[in-house]
């Protein structure tokens, strides 16, 4: 099979080595550190950054119109991306298929594993402390926070994590760890030294933020919206770090592989009888 991979940053050079590694043909057009091959009048396998748009803009280093996109590809065009928003909708208005793998299985929780490992390297980066011993909190239980919360149990931090279901508090607990209540923090704030958000809806109050301890490092790891204010954490100088798009930072050939990975095995799901 030929494959175009369009735009985006380390992530798709890698998945574009993935599918040739595979035995496929990959032609490439602003991803970086691979030749550009000019894009033909018609793209039958088409496969964007992921996530895939800025605006009306590819993500990556070359800016590359979503209205050129659409000039290659037809109802014929099968379209892989990610997060693709109002884009999806004029994609199909040209008669593609899209495939937008946000949010899929198993590649939402394969990504979890990058993204915890690149936010603990950032804590570790940014302060003067170990984790082993440190207080940490993690907000929100689903694949990041679960993942994140046992890999920091196992770098001996004292880990307290908060959900708002029974069910997730109950796991939590049985996983050996703190546990508290999003948005409530009825143990208290200003005990943590390092606070990792992983719920892209408004769980930190301003309030709630200038109870943080002056040394707590905040690190946003959810997408947009994200957990709190990023203007008033810049505004009052608190120690934050706004960390999207983990995997392709801290792991671009793992995370690059995954979704070149999941590509593959969503054609081989619609070709299966």
């Amino acid at each position: 099979m030929e494959f175009w991979v369009l735009g985006g940053d380390a992530r798709n050079r890698w998945a574009a080595r993935h599918l040739q590694e595979s035995g496929h043909t990959v032609r490439c057009f602003g991803v970086p550190d691979m030749p550009d091959t000019p894009l033909p009048f018609y793209i039958e396998r088409l496969i964007l950054p992921f996530p895939s748009c800025q605006g009306a803009l590819l993500r990556g280093h070359s800016a590359i119109p979503m209205e050129e996109v659409l000039q290659h590809v037809d109802r014929d065009s099968t379209v892989w991306g990610g997060l693709l928003g109002a884009w999806r909708e004029a994609l199909e208005h040209h008669g593609s298929v899209v495939r937008d793998l946000y949010g899929t299985e198993p590649l939402t929780t394969a990504n979890a594993i990058p993204t915890a490992e690149g936010a603990i390297q950032l804590a570790m980066e940014h302060t003067p402390i170990t984790l082993h011993g440190a207080r940490c909190l993690v907000i929100g239980f689903g694949r990041i926070g679960k993942i994140l919360a046992r890999k920091l149990h196992g770098l001996s931090a004292r880990v307290t994590v908060t959900a708002r279901k029974p069910t997730d508090i109950a796991l939590a607990e049985a996983m050996g760890l703190q546990t508290d209540l999003t948005g409530r923090y009825l143990h208290g704030l200003g005990q943590y030294d390092f606070i990792f958000n992983t719920v892209p809806a408004t769980v930190l109050s301003e309030e709630q933020l200038n109870a943080l301890s002056p040394a707590c490092l905040l690190i946003e790891l959810a997408s947009a919206p994200g957990g709190f204010s990023q203007e008033y954490c810049k505004e009052h100088q608190l120690n934050c770090l706004f960390a999207p798009g983990l995997p392709g930072r801290c792991a671009p050939k793992t995370a690059g592989a995954l979704y070149a990975q999941n590509v593959l095995d969503d054609i081989r799901r619609e070709e299966a009888p």
